[in-house]
């Protein structure tokens, strides 16, 4: 799912300021500075949000005992000018089926203020839970992947420093469920057909609103 909302991705500082971006993901590749994302300014639309999966419907419905929500979010470049990078991050597991609460109502308080470690497997019934992984695509009209999992990850980090309520309610109903999460990470990315290919990500900074969809 696509969600717009535009912004310049050749930014030649790595060093954002979040109050000039609705969303973004930035950092260093290779040591090479990168911004993804939304411009509060900008007239046309350069990144979209893009969403996955971040509901109860299907996979508690096959694993109502086992089973665990991976909540996603990420960026995605316009259609227009799509032969650039995109880039997600996966929650894993942050909801279990088994919990006495729904999904909804855990919803905001899911990603807390925290340090997180990269998962090793994203399977909803077994994998990591709790955990984090990032894929990315230097070309997203090619289908040429990079993942965090099952590869080292030492020496890399992923902290969310501030996760917002940021709900939409009208009257007595809330329209939709979303938490602003704005953080910073590192991490090694491997070619997922090719595990020698390894990009390196540095001084990574996000600003993401997830939406519970």
């Amino acid at each position: 799912m696509f969600s717009a909302c535009s912004s310049d991705d050749s930014n030649s500082e790595s060093d954002v300021n979040n109050d000039d971006y609705l969303y973004f993901i930035s950092g260093k590749i290779n040591g090479e500075p990168f911004v993804y994302g939304q411009k509060e300014t900008a007239t046309t639309l350069d990144y979209s949000l893009l969403f996955s999966g971040n509901s109860i419907t299907t996979t508690c419905a096959y694993y109502p005992d086992n089973g665990g929500l991976n909540y996603a979010i990420g960026v995605y470049p316009n259609f227009d000018n799509e032969a650039r990078p995109n880039m997600s991050f996966d929650f894993i597991r942050m909801y279990l089926c088994g919990s006495e609460d729904s999904a909804a109502q855990m919803f905001n308080d899911a990603f807390p203020i925290s340090s997180y470690d990269y998962a090793i497997s994203d399977n909803v019934v077994n994998g990591s839970t709790g955990d984090v992984s990032v894929s990315y695509s230097p070309d997203s009209t090619v289908e040429e992947w990079y993942s965090t999992l099952g590869g080292d990850q030492s020496g890399s980090n992923f902290e969310i420093t501030s996760s917002t309520n940021t709900n939409v309610i009208f009257g007595a109903q809330t329209i939709e469920i979303s938490q602003l999460l704005e953080g910073n990470f590192s991490l090694k990315l491997y070619n997922t057909e090719n595990p020698t290919d390894v990009i390196e990500i540095t001084e990574g900074q996000f600003k993401l609103p997830m939406t519970f969809d």
